[in-house]
């Protein structure tokens, strides 16, 4: 316990007052300083910087089972990845470099899979021994081994890293996430002056309250003695410890996160939405408003959801997917040097549903990477050339006109000139640049699903030329367009 501890720098002196538990509120006495602009900030200073997240998953889960019988609930996977490590990833993208995890029942699985170092994150484990009183009694244990601003969540809830890092810089002792909405049987917080919590409980318990109170919150260390001295009381409830903040007069501030994505597990019912509402999102996520084009709501999203949750059950990755994509246009090249053009068209817009899923793979089992998306391009490259190559050489064994190949020439200057148009621009002006010069509207003509599907319809119906035309004509087109877009961006911003 700290009283009236003097801490002296230079010429400064600092009091640090007891109200009740380490590192309360402090106050200044007798401050000679010669040059406070250089001298207050060394003291007041506050690093706002978070890099330490405390995880809670030592429960077993019980309304779970019998999912949980060889394992802790945190570990069950959806779409393949456990949930601890879906937390883990965004945590991780959020910034945090350590996770101490409070780990109790079948704490073994846990360890295994992660070990003490996992994708660059370090993970110190503590072992809870009573962890079926209350989550404090497993909270606790993170006092003395995090001296710093932390994250504290729950093992078996995930939340995005855009809602981590906007609460990482929300200012308070401690911050609370909430949700302006009535969830049964959940933590209340009365909200006031902006985001000011004046009270904390169980919704039963509360007189007044206006938010419900998630599992992600932001504490300074001070939180920890808070914790430990409502476990010494026997209060094992969260609420307990949050509330004792508030009577201790620390600012306590709500973060809110009602538009916010949040997922947690605490049954079958939980688990079924989960796993809905995380695929949904990991293809939704990509997308602006105006992508949702009329053509991916009919022709596209059709096949390659289905195909998506389909693959996701699978041992396959994303990687496979782009070989197997690279593989049915070979397939479909081989058919249109033959002459098998209805074959070759059917198999062209099969590569692009194939290759339209190994994003969506990536995203919803966590694999996406930089070695992932550059041969995804090499490959989207060598597959355009290699259509337009092989249908323009089928065009003319079938016709024998010459100007097949100009066309097809031309169709491939497209491809590769958008793209490296792309890239450059993309060097230059960066990419916030480019979401500002993107247009969908115009754009879904040359696209490269919307000109493989007019390839299979032009194939059926006999007139394999006019996609070679389609391709060269709004391919240029939309380069032209492109570049003029290109160098208006420049007149303007630089």
């Amino acid at each position: 316990m700290l009283r009236d501890t003097i801490i002296e720098k230079g010429n400064i002196e600092v009091k640090f007052n007891e109200n009740g538990f380490d590192g309360n509120r402090l106050s200044m006495i007798n401050v000679e300083v010669e040059d406070p602009l250089s001298s207050l900030p060394e003291i007041y200073s506050i690093d706002k910087t978070v890099k330490t997240a405390l995880i809670l998953t030592a429960g077993d889960g019980t309304r779970l089972r019998p999912l949980t019988d060889d394992k802790p609930k945190s570990m069950i996977k959806i779409w393949g990845v456990p949930i601890l490590e879906r937390l883990l990833h965004n945590l991780k993208q959020s910034g945090i470099t350590r996770a101490v995890i409070v780990v109790g029942y079948k704490s073994h699985v846990i360890k295994e899979y992660f070990g003490y170092e996992w994708q660059g994150l370090e993970i110190e484990y503590r072992d809870a021994k009573n962890f079926e009183d209350g989550l404090l009694t497993s909270a606790v244990l993170g006092k003395g081994v995090i001296n710093e601003r932390f994250v504290f969540v729950l093992g078996d809830t995930i939340f995005e890293t855009e809602t981590i890092k906007r609460a990482m810089k929300t200012s308070g002792d401690l911050v609370v996430g909430v949700r302006n909405e009535h969830i049964d049987e959940s933590v209340g917080a009365f909200v006031v002056d902006g985001n000011a919590i004046a009270d904390i409980g169980m919704l039963k318990d509360m007189v007044r309250w206006n938010r419900v109170v998630t599992g992600l919150t932001v504490c300074a260390p001070v939180f920890l003695d808070a914790i430990s001295e409502c476990v010494e009381a026997g209060n094992y409830d969260r609420p307990s410890a949050m509330q004792l903040m508030i009577e201790k007069g620390f600012e306590v501030n709500a973060f809110d996160m009602t538009n916010d994505a949040w997922w947690e597990s605490d049954d079958h019912e939980d688990l079924k939405r989960c796993k809905d509402e995380i695929f949904q999102m990991s293809w939704r996520k990509r997308f602006v408003k105006n992508d949702m084009n009329i053509f991916k709501r009919i022709f596209n999203l059709p096949i390659s959801l289905p195909l998506t949750r389909f693959v996701a059950m699978t041992n396959i990755k994303p990687n496979h997917l782009t070989v197997i994509s690279l593989c049915v246009a070979l397939l479909a090249c081989l058919a249109f040097v033959l002459g098998q053009f209805v074959a070759g068209g059917v198999l062209c817009y099969a590569c692009a549903m194939v290759d339209a899923i190994d994003g969506k793979i990536s995203r919803l089992k966590l694999m996406e990477s930089s070695v992932g998306s550059f041969l995804d391009s090499v490959v989207d490259r060598v597959t355009e050339i290699a259509i337009v190559s092989s249908l323009s050489y089928g065009i003319y064994v079938k016709t024998g006109n010459v100007s097949t190949f100009l066309i097809g020439f031309l169709a491939s200057i497209a491809w590769l000139g958008r793209f490296y148009l792309k890239e450059l621009f993309i060097d230059k002006a960066g990419m916030e640049g480019w979401k500002k010069i993107r247009s969908i509207q115009y754009g879904l003509v040359g696209h490269r699903d919307v000109s493989f599907f007019v390839t299979m319809i032009c194939c059926i119906m006999g007139y394999p030329i006019i996609s070679l035309i389609w391709m060269a004509f709004f391919g240029n087109l939309l380069s032209l367009c492109k570049l003029y877009r290109f160098f208006k961006y420049f007149a303007v911003y630089s």
